[in-house]
């Protein structure tokens, strides 16, 4: 009772907090994980890191207990059906003694890193305390272990993986990405998968799985059936179509990867940056479908040039939906009414009409295909219709 210590406290919280607090939440706890190294070495400078060999079986439990939030910081999730995916769940199977040899392994990121007394100072075997564990190089690794187990367990208890934790305690603020990048350039990585190391793109996903809409930005994520969600291609697609410059439009229609080539600079940053919102995201997509459905009944019902035209104006026709649209309704948090989809619909076919009809004017001998892959052609077709 004469305790004098304060027993209510105030914080003033603004909008971007409560996000925080919100989506943190949704994201679950940090993985705290107590490893078992084998052979292990460490190295102090300039930053603090442990490495060795793990069980393999260790390896297929942290994929059934965490699976998918471990790989949160990865470039990509597990791709199940892929070659070399194949390749290392057979090096499970048939030599398990030399998988430790033939594989790249693991690096994981932590917060902290610290060993327990068990197992003495010998370098033989030592229990690692990891703190809010990240792997970002070893998806497929893991994920193929943990294929394996289900398999054949037997062969996996005989395996080993190289690993190593990285701690980011005193490190500067960029490490954990830049460990993220060059890890992930020694291999074969397509354009897209960069996309995962910008920030903005998890604060998108944050924000529509508060609307309990799904958007997936890395390989081998999926949707799971049932659920209202898009990728980040048809995210792009949308992105692209909606800006002014009609340059945009010939890009996501001939070279799309040409788009997440820089994640640092235009033109990705043009698409994907601060400014853009999630629900607004959503609302561009559900016009694109709308867009594409009734192209794709055009394409079912015509033929020849016509049945080119429909297939192959698609994203012009987008774009210019979009331009025609009012601007207050892709700031409306909502799905499409039933009306607004009719009224899409009629303005893909009229559009679609009158790109077919300028076309043919400017252009007549022009096969339809590379029309809509010429900037300057484009833009000559717009100006003419919007004018």
């Amino acid at each position: 009772m004469n305790d004098s210590s304060d027993i209510v406290s105030m914080r003033v919280l603004n909008q971007s907090n409560i996000y925080s607090i919100i989506s943190q939440g949704a994201s679950g706890n940090p993985i705290n994980l107590d490893v078992c190294l084998f052979d292990w070495g460490q190295t102090k400078e300039p930053y603090q890191s442990y490495y060795g060999q793990v069980s393999a079986m260790e390896v297929a439990d942290w994929w059934t207990k965490h699976s998918p939030k471990l790989f949160s910081s990865n470039i990509r999730l597990f791709v199940k059906d892929s070659e070399v995916n194949e390749g290392i769940i057979n090096t499970v199977k048939k030599e398990p003694e030399k998988f430790w040899y033939y594989n790249n392994g693991i690096t994981a990121l932590c917060s902290s890193i610290g060993k327990k007394p068990l197992g003495g100072s010998g370098r033989d075997t030592g229990i690692f305390e990891c703190k809010d564990v990240k792997i970002v190089n070893g998806a497929q690794t893991v994920g193929s272990i943990a294929r394996a187990y289900q398999n054949f367990p037997e062969q996996v208890e005989k395996a080993r993986v190289h690993i190593r934790f990285i701690s980011l305690e005193n490190c500067p603020e960029e490490f954990a990405t830049e460990i993220t990048r060059f890890n992930n350039t020694q291999n074969r990585i397509d354009r897209r998968e960069f996309v995962a190391l910008d920030p903005e793109q998890e604060r998108i996903k944050n924000e529509l799985h508060l609307e309990g809409i799904i958007y997936t930005y890395k390989s081998g994520e999926s949707i799971p059936d049932g659920q209202k969600g898009f990728d980040l291609n048809e995210a792009t697609i949308s992105q692209a179509c909606k800006q002014n410059e009609v340059s945009f439009v010939t890009r996501v229609k001939d070279k799309i990867g040409v788009l997440w080539e820089d994640i640092e600079k235009p033109p990705y940053k043009t698409l994907f940056n601060r400014s853009v919102n999630g629900s607004q995201l959503w609302k561009l997509v559900q016009i694109l479908r709308v867009v594409e459905n009734k192209l794709s009944e055009v394409q079912k019902q015509r033929d020849g040039r016509e049945k080119l035209f429909a297939t192959h104006s698609n994203r012009l026709v987008l774009h210019l939906v979009y331009k025609a649209l009012p601007e207050k309704l892709f700031s409306i948090s909502s799905d499409l009414t039933p009306e607004q989809i009719d009224d899409i619909q009629s303005m893909t076919s009229k559009f679609l009409v009158s790109v077919m009809s300028e076309s043919s004017s400017l252009f007549p001998s022009s096969y339809p295909a590379n029309i809509f892959r010429n900037v300057t052609k484009c833009q000559e077709i717009v100006e003419k219709i919007l004018n």
